[in-house]
């Protein structure tokens, strides 16, 4: 069966809280907390471990937050290999201001990696990745991760026979000059390789299709908020629109989309029905309360509204 294997080198502990209102130099009363582990690849397990998905999260933890990240991770029955490190694993917090109803999130830097710590990362890939796996690289890396990070970890994952998904802004001109299975962007992140705003769908889906076509990616997605989502491959182009949801949160709803599609990748839906399944898992997402991740029964009742 293939695997969803995702890389997490700078994991957070996501701390989220309601506030009546949010003003500067006053003492702001919060109600409503809530703690769950993240991090993008960790978001992305989570996912894929909720559909069913046979998924494994590789990440660091250190500290009394990296404690609490592993038990978070523990109680929601999300297969792990957590690779020790000597410093804190960051804090990610999020508020909703409840009188303007939107949301501040606050992410603090992580632990630094040592060398050592980088090379027990990497052969844990290479002791994990199978033939025909996805591993997927996602969020940001540690202060002091060196540039070619992503690119030395698709170089392992390849080596082994896997799909490298990149779902990453860090270290990405390395990255896509090693080659990757699969590029994820979202609407603000395509434009540091095309230099400037595109539109959707037209200049979008000729933006994928040269990255394509010049062998940097086998396959290129670009989420585009409430417009969709699409993937060019060199079978063609595929698109799906998003779903309208009465949004609460937009915490994680980036990583439920990757975990969606490559979970219905993984049983073999088509692109457009992979594309749909992971707007469906965003939608969820932000319909659901600060770092909760998505109820499936939402997905369900979401994917059940297409029509045929």
């Amino acid at each position: 069966m293939t695997r969803i294997i995702t890389l997490t080198p700078n994991p957070a502990l996501d701390y989220a809280v309601s506030a009546d209102f949010v003003e500067p130099n006053r003492k702001l009363r919060c109600h409503d907390p809530q703690m769950h582990p993240g991090g993008g690849g960790i978001n992305v397990a989570r996912t894929c471990s909720r559909f069913g998905a046979h998924t494994l999260a590789i990440f660091t933890a250190g500290g009394v937050y990296g404690d609490a990240l592993v038990k978070s991770l523990a109680i929601e029955n999300v297969p792990m290999r957590m690779i020790p490190i000597a410093g804190e694993t960051r804090l990610a917090f999020h508020v909703k201001n409840e009188k303007d109803d939107n949301e501040y999130r606050f992410n603090l830097p992580g632990a630094e990696m040592s060398d050592a710590d980088i090379e027990r990362f990497l052969k844990a890939v290479r002791e994990e990745a199978e033939p025909g796996d996805f591993v997927v690289a996602s969020g940001s890396l540690p202060p002091g991760a060196p540039t070619d990070f992503w690119a030395q970890a698709a170089r392992v994952a390849k080596d082994r026979g896997a799909r490298f998904v990149l779902d990453s802004i860090s270290g990405l001109d390395a990255a896509l000059a090693e080659g990757v299975y699969m590029l994820r962007q979202n609407e603000h992140e395509y434009e540091a390789i095309s230099g400037k705003k595109l539109n959707w769908p037209d200049e979008i889906e000729a933006y994928a299709k040269d990255l394509v076509a010049k062998g940097q990616v086998q396959a290129m997605v670009v989420s585009h908020g409430g417009d969709g989502s699409l993937m060019a491959t060199k079978d063609g182009v595929f698109i799906a629109p998003s779903f309208k949801v009465r949004a609460s949160s937009a915490v994680g709803a980036g990583d439920s989309f990757v975990g969606g599609l490559l979970t219905a990748m993984a049983r073999g839906d088509s692109e457009t029905e992979a594309l749909r399944f992971g707007m469906a898992a965003a939608g969820a997402t932000r319909m659901s309360e600060g770092t909760a991740l998505f109820d499936p029964a939402d997905v369900k009742k979401l994917m059940a509204s297409v029509k045929p």
